[in-house]
């Protein structure tokens, strides 16, 4: 049997939300979000049945973006047609009150997790409503794997890009077009982004490593850059770029080696 539950957004906040809820969907067309009392997960995930490709999310404290949310269980809300749905948020005057109306049901799996089924956010004259998408639709990760798996403590090794030189890539990468993936070429502790034949850009100097690195472009737009630098953190597999909220997760084929 369906409950429902009534909330309200911050509106100071909303037009934060919607930008990191849109940034998702950049990454896949079907976001997640955990709603619990102290935190927010919502992410995005390119997968297949044995590993992920592409990962992003946004941990927010929840107290910051929802008013009044006490629940002990964990809401999970699976939106699909995400883009849409945030284009259709966009239409929100933040000076006026915005309403979540959720209906949801408990899990038969856990007691614990309750999955909503549909939701309706009202602001002033405007309803946008949404039906909740089934959970198979992506792919469940809970926080403490999450905060294992992606923790900058356990990377391979680290390097850093200024804002600047960040902001240089992104362009360089958008005009010469015709190839969709990127390389980072560490020779000699050398760290340079460069595309063969067409462009180099020397970003950081690190440990005596010889590495070559190849991910797509199209996950640039996806690296926040509101700070001044941007440090990468490099695994067996996949690099995570991480900053205050969000974790960004790309996986890459790479082979380098150690030099003494």
């Amino acid at each position: 049997m369906s409950q429902k539950l009534s909330l309200k957004f911050k509106q100071s906040t909303f037009s934060d939300f919607i930008e990191k809820f849109t940034d998702l969907t950049t990454i896949e067309d079907v976001v997640k979000m955990k709603i619990e009392k102290d935190e927010i997960l919502m992410y995005s995930v390119i997968s297949n049945e044995s590993s992920i490709t592409a990962f992003k999310g946004y941990t927010l404290k929840t107290q910051d973006f929802i008013e009044g949310f006490s629940k002990d269980e964990t809401f999970d809300f699976v939106i699909t047609s995400a883009n849409k749905f945030a284009k259709n948020l966009k239409f929100f005057n933040s000076e006026k009150t915005i309403k979540l109306d959720l209906l949801f049901k408990t899990s038969s799996d856990d007691e614990n997790v309750m999955h909503i089924r549909s939701a309706q956010f009202t602001n002033d004259k405007l309803k946008i409503s949404t039906i909740g998408g089934e959970q198979y639709r992506i792919r469940d990760i809970q926080k403490a794997n999450l905060n294992a798996k992606l923790n900058p403590k356990k990377a391979k090794w680290n390097f850093s890009v200024g804002v600047q030189d960040f902001s240089n890539i992104k362009k360089l990468a958008s005009i010469n077009n015709e190839d969709r993936n990127l390389n980072i070429n560490v020779d000699n502790g050398k760290v340079t982004f460069n595309e063969v034949s067409k462009w180099e850009l020397e970003v950081d100097e690190v440990k005596s490593i010889n590495s070559n690195i190849v991910f797509s472009k199209k996950y640039l737009s996806n690296i926040n850059d509101d700070c001044d630098t941007i440090n990468f953190h490099i695994f067996d597999n996949f690099i995570l770029i991480k900053d205050r909220d969000s974790d960004l997760m790309l996986s890459f084929e790479q082979d380098f080696t150690n030099e003494d």
